[in-house]
């Protein structure tokens, strides 16, 4: 075994070809993002050893199977668990909804809530879940536009898009749509349909001093007691047909759904993670995971913390502001300590050193045959080119892009000074900003932006330097200068654009038509760097897949995936062992009376009551997931649901990078907790009913 699969173990089990999966077994550990269409490529008699009770086909058999009843809902994962559309998924998943619902008088995210009846559902406006309905291989399409775009890498990118989207529209229908994504670094492609629903009803939420317990002290850690999850309708029209809400929609029936299992998992049960992962990065080089663990991740930490204290500093003083604000304050704090998870593992796992040592012994293996150094003895110089370049401008880069990514008052300048080019109108980005718009944050954006930007090395700087920073002679100044401009006309001209003829008459216009060519040239060199990708990263694939005498699953792309994992603990460092599962004692145990470990009196009363306190809470297993996994159903050998995936552990975040057999976990929410809560804290008869009645069988 080579050095850098003993000591980091990287994706090295992997699959058959995506259309030929027949022979071979190869699942040897608990790592991999697994393709519906690669099942039957698993080692069987070993996971039936292990209790899976299932067949290939139960899971999928090419058209459906158990995999149907996890649905997307709006990036997160969800599932299906009765025959009415009840869906279930993470409380932080559900948070906007909730969060939308909420006024200081009512306050739907402090309380909790629960639909008393279907009429009482409430609207959960801009939620979509969406369920796989098919794929159809496009490589020949992608590769055909590529090729007739020529030797030019941005027009390869722009032709690839545009076939992309073209192939998308192909089926587009109301209720119905695709998206085209590559697999392998654009080996393979493929065009997943999908049945969307728009018609998604809030059922019941728990209190955040549940949902959020431990709050984001715990998050991203073990040991944890957080009941992370939420239920929701999808409703559809009487024809049975996706409508946008109206009141005489009904219920969706759908094909498949889960189980709810009353008897849970145990150590040393296998479980399956059924979901919708969104990216991990496994097959990068040395020279790209360094730029992230050097640059990339500490300045989005910055960043985040900058983000966070204006907001709260502008909303302190307004109980409605504040409420309004804690969605986004939790998304960047949940993105905040997701920075530091990665800027610890990537140093702790030494995956630069890992890699380098990696890529020594590829070139050694290259160049020991003349066919492989005639085929692939250059593919690894391409790739690290690729990469350099973008390390050349990194910090110029990311800056330009927070600033239009993460800066409402950006993207507010750049509608109106686009008008005035002669472009479109700047009114529908205006009205849609001012009303997302947090002054706290967007000063907060532009100074970082601003001191980050007067700092850069003289090669990154260009014409725009000078003007921008003129009269500029220290950070201080440079943040100063930022903060102005988020404090601009540039409000004034969303109120009315129409009056401004002189990009110098507001500030941020100005700064929009100033950074205009810059943005334009980033744009391109954007596009040039994803066309050579689409050149280099096949081959590095087939390189890798060569190499190792193995073949690889493909990196999580938020399209629909299995993970099989086993529930165990882990030793996060020297002298300690975590075991894998929390139960109700540890709630009191943790609680204070003060957030985030302020329990409800409502749940220590009955957590009092004779063999409460044994009741498990989450547990831990070591399946491989990441962000999109949020909701994930987690189901044991029998398929039955015994969980919902919310969160890894700390020691894991930085997986993206590899998977680790000793500190890959990721963290359930246990189903028997839920059921309790909604028998004995928060009676709700009829929701349990419907989990758990006559027609509980999956569909």
């Amino acid at each position: 075994m080579r050095r850098l699969a003993r000591l980091f173990r990287p994706p090295l089990r992997v699959l058959l070809p995506l259309l030929a999966l027949a022979g071979g077994t190869w699942l040897a550990a608990d790592e991999g993002q697994w393709l519906p269409e690669q099942i039957r490529g698993f080692d069987w008699p070993a996971l039936r050893a292990r209790g899976l009770e299932l067949t290939a086909d139960e899971i999928w058999n090419g058209e459906e199977g158990l995999l149907s009843a996890a649905v997307n809902l709006n990036g997160c994962s969800a599932s299906f668990i009765s025959p009415r559309g009840l869906v279930v998924t993470n409380h932080h998943c559900g948070y906007g909804a909730i969060n939308a619902h909420s006024t200081p008088e009512n306050n739907l995210l402090e309380q909790g809530f629960l639909a008393a009846d279907p009429s009482e559902e409430l609207p959960a406006r801009g939620m979509r879940v969406s369920i796989v309905r098919g794929f159809d291989d496009v490589t020949a399409e992608m590769q055909e536009a590529m090729a007739e775009a020529g030797d030019d890498p941005a027009a390869r990118a722009r032709a690839v898009e545009r076939r992309r989207r073209e192939l998308e529209d192909e089926v587009r229908a109301p209720g119905a749509d695709a998206v085209v994504v590559p697999f392998f670094e654009g080996r393979i492609w493929r065009r997943i349909r999908r049945t969307v629903f728009e018609d998604v009803r809030l059922v019941c939420a728990p209190p955040a001093a549940i949902g959020e317990y431990g709050g984001e002290e715990d998050n991203w850690m073990w040991p944890r007691h957080t009941g992370d999850f939420c239920f929701f309708r999808v409703y559809v029209a009487p024809d049975g047909t996706p409508a946008p809400y109206a009141e005489e929609n009904v219920p969706y029936h759908p094909e498949r759904w889960l189980e709810v299992s009353e008897e849970g998992v145990e150590e040393g049960d296998l479980v399956l993670i059924l979901g919708y992962p969104g990216r991990t990065e496994r097959y990068l080089s040395s020279v790209a995971v360094a730029m992230r663990e050097s640059w990339y991740y500490p300045m989005r930490e910055r960043l985040f913390r900058a983000m966070i204290a204006g907001i709260e500093a502008e909303t302190a003083a307004d109980p409605a502001a504040s409420l309004r604000a804690r969605s986004r304050i939790k998304g960047l704090a949940n993105g905040l300590k997701n920075a530091q998870g990665m800027i610890a593992g990537l140093a702790r796992n030494r995956v630069v050193e890992r890699k380098e040592a990696e890529e020594a012994e590829f070139r050694r293996w290259a160049q020991n045959d003349n066919r492989r150094a005639r085929v692939y003895g250059r593919v690894l110089d391409e790739l690290l080119e690729l990469d350099r370049r973008e390390l050349a401008r990194q910090e110029r880069d990311f800056l330009f892009e927070a600033l239009v990514r993460y800066s409402g008052l950006a993207r507010m300048g750049r509608a109106v000074a686009a008008e005035l080019a002669g472009g479109e109108p700047a009114e529908p980005v205006l009205r849609r900003e001012r009303g997302r718009l947090w002054a706290g944050s967007e000063e907060a954006v532009l100074a970082l932006v601003f001191e980050e930007l007067w700092r850069l090395p003289e090669p990154q700087r260009g014409p725009w330097w000078d003007l921008l920073f003129a009269g500029v002679g220290s950070r201080a100044e440079a943040a100063a200068a930022g903060r102005a401009r988020a404090r601009s006309t540039a409000l004034a001209a969303a109120a009315a654009w129409q009056e401004v003829t002189d990009p110098a008459a507001d500030p941020m216009v100005e700064l929009m038509v100033l950074l205009r060519p810059v943005l334009a040239e980033l744009a391109e060199f954007r596009a040039a760097q994803a066309g050579e990708r689409l050149r280099v990263g096949p081959r590095w694939i087939a390189a890798q897949e060569e190499w190792r005498g193995e073949r690889f699953y493909p990196d999580a792309n938020g399209t629909l995936r299995v993970s099989v994992a086993t529930v165990k603990g882990y030793q996060p460092r020297d002298g300690v062992w975590y075991p894998p599962r929390t139960t109700v004692a540890g709630i009191v145990e943790k609680h204070t009376g003060r957030p985030p470990f302020d329990a409800p009196d409502e749940l220590l009363a009955a957590a009092a009551r004779p063999g409460r306190g044994e009741i498990p809470v989450c547990f831990l297993s070591d399946g491989d997931t990441t962000g999109g996994n949020s909701g994930s159903p987690v189901v044991d050998g029998r398929g039955r649901l015994v969980g919902l995936n919310f969160d890894r552990v700390f020691e894991n975040v930085a997986g993206d990078y590899g998977w680790n057999p000793e500190r890959s976990r990721n963290i359930s929410v246990d189903i028997r907790y839920v059921l309790w809560l909604l028998r004995e804290v928060y009676p709700a008869p009829r929701l349990v009913a419907e989990m758990l009645g006559p027609d509980r069988r999956g569909g």
